[in-house]
C-alpha cells in the first residue's frame, strides 16, 4: 500500500501539474497552436514505442527476480548505457522526419524538430526509469521523474505566463530540458553501478530472446495502433479536434493511473506469487466504477473550470473515453503474466488488441471523426482485458 501509495500520488501529483499546464497554455495559445503541440507529443510518442526493442522489459524482470543490492545496481549501470545508446538513435531518427512531416501530415513543425532533435534523447528514458524503478522495487526515483519534471515545466511555464510570451519551440524546448534534469535526480537515486558491463549484457540480450523480444513485439502492434487515433484525428480532421482528444484523455486518466500504481507496486512480489490476490480484482473494479460514475456526473463541470468555454468539446467527449479507460484499469492486475515472464502470451494479447484497434481506427474515424477514434479503443481495450483474462484462467488452471 505505501508503495502503491508513493506511485498514485506522484502520478496524480504529476496530473495536477499537468492540468495546471494546460490551463496555461490553452491561455497562452491558439487552439490551432495547441493542436500543434499536442500532435508534437502525439508524434514523439508513436515514435518512441519502436525505441526500446525488449531491453527495459527484460531488465525489469530480471530485476524482480534478483535479491543482492549490488547486482541490481549492476544491471541498472548497464541498462543506463543501453538507454543512452538508444536515446542517441532517437535524436537521429527525429532529425530524419523533419524534412518531411510537414507535408506529410499538414503542420508546420518540421524546422522545430530539426533543431530539438538533440534534446530528444530523453523522450525513451521515460520508458527506462518506471521500468527499472517497478523491477527493482524502487518506487521513488520513478515518482522524482515524473514530479519533477513537471513541477519545473510548470515553474518555467508560470514564469512566461506573467512576464513573458510563449512559443510552440519555447514550450517545447523548455519540456525536454525539464525530463532531463530529472533524469539526472533519478539517475542518483538508483544508484547504478557500471561493473561487468559485458556479462550483464550478455544475460539482458539473452533475457532479451526469451521474453523481452516477445513482449516488445506485442506492445508494438498493441502501442502503435494505441496511438494511430491521434495521428488519424490530425490526418482527417484537425489538429483542433486532436487537442480537444488529448484533453479529454488527462482528464479520463486517474482511472487507470490508480490501477496501474497497485499493480506496479506489486510487480516484484508478483514473481513469486500463485495468483493475484482476490482483493486486488474487487478494489479495483470498485474504483474504476465510481470514477465513470464521478466524470459522467462531473465532467461538463470540469472542463469549463479549467479550460474555459472555448473547449466545451471535451466535455462531450470524456463519457466515452471513460469506458475506455474503465477496460484499460479492468487490466491492469495483469501485470501477473508479465512478472512470470509470459512474454508469448503477451505479445498475442497485443496482436488481437492492435488488430481491432487498427482496423477500427481506419474505418471508423474518417466516418465519425474523434467519436469514431473513441469507439475502436473501448474495444480494442475490452478485447485486450479479455485476451487476459483469458491467459490468466489458463495459467491458474496449469
Amino acid at each position: 500500500m505505501k508503495q502503491a501509495g508513493i506511485l498514485f500520488g506522484a502520478q496524480v501529483g504529476v496530473l495536477l501539474f499537468g492540468i495546471l499546464i494546460k490551463i496555461l497554455q490553452t491561455r497562452m495559445l491558439s487552439v490551432e497552436e495547441y493542436g500543434t503541440y499536442a500532435f508534437f507529443g502525439s508524434l514523439t510518442s508513436f515514435l518512441v514505442i519502436f525505441y526500446r526493442f525488449g531491453f527495459y522489459t527484460s531488465i525489469k524482470v530480471l530485476l524482480a527476480n534478483t535479491v543482492n543490492a549490488v547486482r541490481s545496481r549492476e544491471l541498472i549501470g548497464t541498462g543506463l548505457i543501453i538507454a543512452m545508446l538508444i536515446g542517441l538513435s532517437f535524436s537521429l531518427s527525429i532529425v530524419g522526419l523533419s524534412f518531411f512531416v510537414d507535408s506529410l501530415f499538414n503542420v508546420e513543425i518540421g524546422k522545430i524538430l530539426l533543431i530539438i532533435s538533440p534534446l530528444c534523447f530523453v523522450i525513451p528514458f521515460k520508458m527506462f526509469v518506471s521500468e527499472v524503478g517497478i523491477g527493482a522495487n524502487q518506487v521513488k526515483p520513478v515518482a522524482i521523474f515524473d514530479v519533477f519534471a513537471s513541477c519545473l515545466f510548470l515553474t518555467i511555464i508560470s514564469l512566461y505566463y506573467f512576464f513573458g510570451t510563449l512559443t510552440i519551440f519555447s514550450l517545447i524546448v523548455y519540456n525536454l530540458l525539464s525530463f532531463i534534469a530529472a533524469l539526472v535526480l533519478a539517475t542518483v537515486q538508483l544508484k547504478p553501478i557500471f561493473n561487468n558491463i559485458g556479462a550483464y549484457t550478455k544475460e539482458i540480450i539473452q533475457k532479451n530472446k526469451e521474453y523481452g523480444w516477445h513482449y516488445y513485439t506485442g506492445a508494438i502492434a498493441n502501442q502503435t495502433t494505441f496511438k494511430l487515433d491521434e495521428l488519424f484525428i490530425t490526418y482527417f480532421v484537425n489538429v483542433s479536434q486532436l487537442g480537444f482528444y488529448t484533453l479529454a484523455n488527462m482528464i479520463c486518466s486517474p482511472m487507470s493511473i490508480m490501477s496501474s500504481a497497485f499493480s506496479k507496486s506489486m510487480f516484484k512480489k508478483m514473481a513469486s506469487m500463485e495468483k493475484i490476490p482476490k482483493k486486488l480484482f474487487i478494489y479495483n473494479s470498485f474504483w474504476l466504477l465510481a470514477c465513470v460514475l464521478g466524470l459522467y456526473l462531473m465532467g461538463e463541470y470540469i472542463v469549463s473550470f479549467l479550460f474555459g468555454p472555448e473547449y466545451g468539446e471535451v466535455a462531450l467527449l470524456i463519457i466515452p473515453l471513460s469506458i475506455a479507460h474503465f477496460f484499460q484499469g479492468l487490466s491492469a492486475p495483469f501485470a501477473f503474466l508479465s512478472a512470470k515472464s509470459m512474454g508469448k502470451e503477451i505479445r498475442n494479447v497485443a496482436f488481437a488488441e492492435g488488430v481491432v484497434n487498427v482496423i477500427g481506427n481506419i474505418i471508423l474515424v474518417p466516418l465519425h471523426g474523434v467519436y469514431g477514434a473513441i469507439i475502436a479503443s473501448v474495444l480494442a481495450r475490452f478485447v485486450h482485458y479479455i485476451c487476459l483474462a483469458y491467459y490468466y484462467r489458463n495459467y491458474t488452471k496449469s
